[in-house]
């Protein structure tokens, strides 16, 4: 059984960057700089972003301690693990936790839905033909104009017999035996990994940046032993049948072998017994159980279901 279980192994701590609402200064630092550094503003929660790619500024050392908290007083965001505010010394008591920014995905493109209901349209249309031209039903009033019958019992000998395996699964009577290597099967086998990148604002100032991998596989061959041998075993070589009319079916009894024998080379015995059943419609014929055989009559009429179009018989229904 193949594991997808997915790996995660951080790459660090990051800071989100912030603009200033009240001097318009870009990209100051979401974790060190909670007040702009050009006019002293406090830090908006809500307006920090992740950095480009490339251009993020590491925070070597940082310890998540939990989300930051906006001051109910002064709206400055505060340390998870502050109980008044740095900034306007406000009891954080019952503050609510900052908005977290959330990984940007990139949008798909847009698909024209016509092709797709234009698709679906004929699907149905193809549906509706099928059924109207060849499941769509009727009744009708047909005669019933024959009981007919066929049975059969197979003639086995008993012999040398040329078969094939695995290994596992030669007989332990078998004689002859040679193999070779064969492939039986395929397995799948670790090759490596696929990965991506995802960020995760920790909403503290900074973000983490996961390296979330699954295991890539390939298939390979499993080879065994393939063999061929010889077994003595019974085997059907011919057939004996009967065939008639009426509710009296009857099983072939000439040049029919014994049913049983000694498991000597040569030897014979009946082996499977087959019938088939066959109520006849005019030009109609419909193979059935024993059950629906004789619920019918012969020379009777009987409401019967056909296929609406060709006016064949739904044997099944019978």
């Amino acid at each position: 059984m193949v594991c997808m279980e997915e790996r995660v192994e951080s790459q660090g701590f990051y800071e989100m960057l912030w603009d200033c609402d009240h001097c318009d200064t870009k990209g100051l630092l979401g974790k060190s700089q909670r007040h702009c550094a050009n006019c002293g503003a406090k830090q908006n929660p809500d307006k920090r972003y992740f950095p480009k790619p490339g251009e993020q500024q590491r925070v070597d050392g940082h310890k998540y301690e939990g989300s930051d908290r906006t001051c109910p007083a002064c709206s400055a965001p505060q340390s998870a693990k502050s109980t008044n505010c740095t900034h306007c010394g406000a009891a954080l008591d019952g503050a609510a936790e900052v908005r977290g920014v959330v990984t940007p995905v990139a949008p798909k493109p847009k698909r024209k839905l016509w092709p797709i209901f234009a698709v679906l349209g004929a699907i149905a249309l193809v549906i509706f033909a099928i059924w109207y031209f060849f499941i769509r039903t009727k009744e009708v009033k047909m005669t019933v104009t024959a009981h007919r019958w066929e049975r059969a019992i197979g003639i086995e000998e008993y012999g040398d017999r040329q078969d094939t395996a695995w290994r596992n699964e030669v007989p332990s009577d078998a004689r002859m035996v040679s193999c070779h290597r064969e492939q039986r099967s395929s397995k799948q086998v670790q090759d490596g990994e696929e990965c991506r990148m995802e960020r995760v604002d920790k909403k503290d100032g900074t973000f983490e940046e996961l390296k979330k991998c699954r295991p890539k596989y390939r298939s390979e061959p499993v080879y065994d032993d393939r063999c061929n041998f010889t077994v003595r075993r019974w085997k059907e070589i011919d057939s004996v049948s009967a065939t008639g009319t009426g509710l009296s079916p009857v099983w072939p009894s000439q040049n029919m072998p014994p049913a049983q024998a000694m498991e000597t080379l040569g030897a014979r015995r009946a082996g499977k017994r087959t019938e088939k059943l066959i109520l006849d419609f005019g030009k109609q014929s419909c193979e059935v159980g024993d059950g629906a055989w004789r619920k019918y009559t012969d020379n009777t009429a009987y409401k019967v279901e056909v296929r609406a179009r060709s006016g064949d018989i739904v044997c099944k229904s019978l």
